[in-house]
């Protein structure tokens, strides 16, 4: 096998998310998934899956390379942002327009795991930051 293990799985985790995406027991009653009318939930939905993520990996980098301690305006930001993904998240599941990445209808689950894994995964990134930009590179 040439390469890391994991990239056959995620070709074959890519190949299988284009047949569910196909798959009519996805889709709302009407064969289709459901569509963001509201300007208010595309803003939300745009916070939470791009425009948080760019944000958060930009703030990382002025972490690491600043290097000013824990609680500067950049830590502050950086949880700002991470509470704006979280909201966008939950704006998005209320509406009811709320999907899934894989098309599939968002419920309260989906929306409380994706919680908790942003705030784990967040902090991970926040502490790894400081620890690089503070400690080992500053």
């Amino acid at each position: 096998m040439v390469g890391p293990p994991f990239a056959k799985l995620r070709v074959l985790s890519l190949a299988e998310g284009t047949t569910k995406m196909n798959s009519p027991d996805l889709h709302t009653e009407h064969g289709k998934p459901p569509t963001i009318t509201s300007f208010r939930v595309l803003v939300a939905r745009l916070m939470w899956v791009m425009l948080g993520p760019l944000t958060l990996l930009l703030i990382a980098m002025g972490i690491v390379s600043g290097g000013h301690g824990w609680t500067t305006g950049l830590d502050i930001f950086f949880a700002i942002v991470v509470l704006l993904m979280i909201a966008g998240r939950w704006i998005e599941q209320q509406s009811g327009e709320g999907t899934t990445f894989q098309g599939d209808a968002e419920s309260t689950g989906h929306c409380k795991r994706y919680t908790v894994g942003l705030l784990a995964a967040a902090g991970a990134v926040w502490v790894t930051a400081n620890v690089l930009g503070n400690h080992l590179l500053g």
